[in-house]
């Protein structure tokens, strides 16, 4: 997805002040905060992008659902971007605000999906083995629950793409299969 000039320009701008007034970190969790928010609450997604409904009325909202629950920063530039009528950017601002902290904090995002939640004992191992693989770097995992997997993980970090599972097992099996049945006649 392409994201906007302006979505860069915005997190930019966020991310430097939050560096600036030491709250980079709480604006991170923040953010995650709002995004998992913002993907869950349907109605309130509606009432942010309605065209209809007026800034004052949208940044009443936010303050009332948000505030104590996140930084004095985030809000304020809630209200910014509100103000400024950038409500259709948030999504590529969020993103790119994200980018710029782990680039800049070390800080590797590995998403592990597997069928059934990850023990401690395994977060513990994949984080082992990412911390050998990415020397230097901290190490974020994320377990996403995907029973269609049935059993084993995928793993997906910087770019990488690793599956181990037994859905994609299957795939292979039935490409295989479906290529010599090809080649047969």
């Amino acid at each position: 997805m392409q994201l906007s000039k302006a979505s860069i320009r915005y997190a930019r701008a966020l991310y430097a002040l939050a560096e600036e007034m030491h709250v980079s970190q709480e604006v991170y969790r923040d953010i995650h905060f709002l995004m998992d928010f913002f993907s869950e609450a349907k109605d309130v997604r509606c009432l942010m992008s309605n065209p209809v409904i007026p800034p004052h009325v949208k940044k009443k909202a936010v303050r009332m659902i948000f505030e104590g629950r996140v930084a004095d920063l985030t809000l304020r530039f809630m209200d910014l971007v509100i103000s400024k009528n950038r409500v259709a950017d948030l999504y590529g601002i969020v993103r790119e605000y994200i980018e710029l902290y782990r680039d800049n904090k070390g800080i590797v995002r590995a998403v592990v999906r597997s069928a059934c939640q990850l023990s401690e004992e395994e977060k513990e191992s994949f984080r082992d083995w990412l911390s050998r693989n990415f020397a230097g770097k901290e190490i974020e995992i994320v377990n996403k629950i995907q029973p269609s997997l049935i059993g084993g993980f995928t793993l997906r970090v910087d770019g990488v793409y690793v599956d181990k599972s037994v859905a994609g097992r299957l795939h292979a099996l039935r490409k295989e299969i479906n290529v010599k049945v090809y080649q047969k006649k």
